[in-house]
């Protein structure tokens, strides 16, 4: 505090004298002429106005230091390593998100706007195992590094002081993890020297860590459709001590069995689960998924992703249905009835209510119940029978094929077939043939045959005098597989319908050429014997997906590869593909697959997983005509690095560091935005003064005080 008396301080002595005396005066006037009472009153007021007149007179000030603003600054440091990924508990947040808030220059009272409030200038930079000034407009984490240099970062800090700038204080949020580059607490040493407070806001807890992984023991089971399917799951403890866990084998969103396991550190299990029984061939996706305990250091592990190829089974169920006896029945009873890996079920009608039937799994009628295909695995069916057969019966066709995985080979005059069955049948018209002649057909290899089913030798005609079929018109995905050599119009147009296939065959009095000669007969039961298996078999995957079987390190991009067949098992090149990629923390991301020009049918597209874990992939892959396919996909992302072997919380040490140079410690879940942190005691400094002359409580007592006095006087008479 001061006096701002621009005279001579004995002048001002002189005045307070005089002042004293003529007060002193005017009290004793003031006794001899009024009560005591009163007079002491009217000193008082006196004394009090003319105490404040001199105040202002001499204008006395308070004077206080305050940090200068304009020659220090601030270091803000956030741990931007592998380790601050890490989740202290399993539903709670990433270590680095805890500390971005308090870094977000755009949140209105965020503690790095109030330090800049209070401050000035303060620099924010971001280390993992390199340093970089962070984004002035927002928080914009980089990419996670791989190691920790916090030493060099701190150093670096040191190096940041420029002309005319002072280093006030730095602030570090860290976990504390020091994995490359120079020791800490020897820098630490440095700002001692120096005076500078290393204050640290701690980020993590302290928790016994370790990993719990589960995998598939067995990748390539056997896997025949209705026969046993065996699983085994092999689970690792590497925590320290004894750990429960849980392991689910899934299907799709359906748990198919859960077994819960006691591991003692360091152990391993083989855990074996329930036979099952797959109905229909195809690809089948299985996963393995362990529920972990806290402190789990790597999700990568967690779960395992399967996709099991279930195969034809040995024997196929096929169904013959026709509304009359057709001469090509008893042939095919005998051609596919009397080979070992057929089940020949059959049902004739005979006349008006009057039905053969054959085999165990059917009833001397037409089907009556929608899920009555169910039961097979091929159909052969008289089209001619569709308007005898009731609606549900017929709709349940095309799920038979689509979703079941069926197939069906319709045969006969097309008629009003197509309006019933729609684009389950690869033909859209027909015209009827009736040849003098018999018309030799060509059969071509792909897709039903293969190189050793020798089809040049195959010889299949449309009988002379009997009505057969071209095909005049099929589906786009349609295609012709036995054609006229004449004018190469198809009489078997084939096609894969969903998970199914479908066929329309224009000649069914081919049975001739089984009686024509023995090598007719020969190549009559391989042709339908073929074509009764290729359709049983199940579609064939359309959607192949490039599978990753490795553990992708985080921090590069993961390629989605696919290739796609039409419904002509041809490439298709003129498909939209999309992926959909859910990931940890609610990571989800659409992204669109391009035709890629080396490989006919192969479409492509990345993304760059940010965290580590299990990463599910959907596909969808849409086709002009409409349709679609579907599949699904799983990529495993880990942590790379020593960031990945160490996510512990090294508090001792942030502790040491900042009591090292008389910094405080706080823990981030304390930290709070009003939170000032320990400056250095020799930073620029700037003198203020206040000057109490100046100030409006000042003069109300000033005004109050000769008010009272000269009231109290005018009441008593005296001037």
């Amino acid at each position: 505090m001061g006096i701002d008396w621009p005279a001579s301080p004995l002048l001002l002595l002189l005045i307070a004298c005089f002042l004293v005396l003529a007060l002193w005066l005017q009290g004793k006037a003031l006794f001899r002429s009024t009560l005591p009472r009163l007079a002491w009153k009217l000193v008082g007021l006196r004394m009090l106005t003319t105490c404040l007149l001199l105040l202002l007179l001499v204008r006395p000030f308070l004077s206080t230091e305050e940090p200068d603003v304009s020659r220090m600054k601030l270091l803000a440091l956030s741990d931007l390593s592998g380790s601050m990924d890490a989740k202290d508990e399993k539903q709670g947040p990433r270590r680095i998100s805890e500390v971005a808030p308090f870094f977000a220059v755009d949140r209105e009272g965020a503690w790095i706007n109030q330090m800049r409030s209070h401050y000035g200038k303060v620099d924010r930079f971001g280390f993992s195992n390199e340093v970089s000034r962070l984004s002035r407009n927002s928080w914009q984490v980089p990419e996670l590094g791989k190691k920790t240099a916090l030493g060099d970062a701190l150093h670096s800090g040191l190096s940041q002081e420029v002309k005319d700038f002072e280093l006030g204080s730095v602030v570090v949020f860290s976990d504390g993890v020091n994995n490359q580059g120079r020791d800490m607490l020897a820098v630490a040493k440095e700002y001692r020297a120096r005076g500078i407070p290393i204050n640290v806001i701690g980020v993590g807890k302290e928790l016994l860590r370790g990993d719990i992984g589960v995998s598939f023991a067995d990748r390539t089971p056997r896997a025949v459709a209705k026969e046993e399917l065996l699983f085994q799951a092999e689970v690792i403890n590497k925590f320290p001590g004894r750990k429960k866990a849980r392991v689910s084998l899934e299907k799709g969103d359906q748990v198919v069995e859960e077994i819960t396991v006691d591991l003692e550190g360091g152990e391993s299990k083989v855990l074996s689960f329930a036979p099952l029984f797959p109905k229909f061939a195809g690809s089948q996706r299985y996963r393995l998924v362990v529920v972990t305990p806290e402190g789990d250091s790597d999700p990568s592990n967690d779960s395992d992703s399967l996709l099991v190829v279930i195969n034809p089974p040995e024997q196929f169920s096929v169904l013959y249905l026709s509304n009359q006896v057709r001469p090509l029945y008893p042939f095919l009873k005998r051609t596919l009835g009397n080979e070992e890996r057929f089940n020949l079920s059959s049902i004739v009608r005979l006349g008006e209510n009057v039905f053969h039937a054959f085999g165990e799994k059917v009833k001397p009628d037409y089907p009556q119940d929608p899920n009555d295909w169910m039961e097979f695995n091929t159909v052969l069916l008289d089209l001619e029978c569709l308007a005898e057969l009731n609606a549900s019966v017929v709709s349940s066709l095309k799920d038979f094929v689509q979703k079941r995985g069926g197939g069906l080979l319709a045969f006969g005059e097309l008629g009003e077939a197509r309006k019933q069955l729609g684009g389950l049948l690869p033909a859209k018209s027909t015209e009827r043939v009736l040849a003098k002649d018999n018309l030799s057909l060509r059969v071509y290899e792909q897709p039903l045959f293969t190189p050793k089913d020798r089809v040049e030798k195959m010889k299949p005609f449309m009988p002379d005098r009997l009505p057969g079929y071209f095909v005049t018109t099929q589906n786009k995905g349609a295609r012709g597989v036995v054609v006229s050599k004449a004018n190469g119009k198809a009489v078997l147009s084939v096609q894969a319908y969903g998970a199914g296939k479908s066929a329309y065959w224009g000649v069914p009095d081919d049975w001739r050429r089984a009686i024509g000669n023995e090598s007719g007969a020969k190549e009559f039961r391989k042709f339908w014997q073929t074509v009764t298996q290729w359709l049983g078999e199940g579609g064939e995957d359309r959607l192949k997906i490039d599978e990753r079987e490795d553990v992708l390190p985080r921090g590069i991009d993961a390629t989605l590869k696919v290739e796609a067949l039409g419904a002509d098992f041809e490439p298709a090149m003129d498909a939209m593909v999309k992926a959909e990629v859910l990931g940890p923390d609610g990571f989800s991301k659409t992204i669109q697959l391009y035709p890629q020009g080396a490989i006919a049918g192969q479409y492509s597209g990345s993304f760059r997983p940010k965290l580590p874990g299990a990463y599910a992939v959907k596909y969808n892959l849409l086709f002009p005509d409409g349709e679609e396919l579907n599949s699904e996909s799983f990529i495993r992302v880990s942590e790379t690095g020593e960031e990945s072997k160490d996510l512990s919380y090294a508090e001792r040490e942030l502790k040491m560091l900042a009591k090292l140079t008389g910094g405080q410690f706080l823990s981030i879940q304390k930290m709070n935005d009003n939170w000032v942190p320990t400056i250095a005691e020799s930073i620029p400094t700037l003198q203020k003064r206040a000057s109490l002359s100046d100030l409006w409580p000042f003069f109300i007592m000033l005004f109050l005080a000769a008010g009272f006095e000269w009231v109290l006087r005018r009441q008593v008479g005296l001037r």
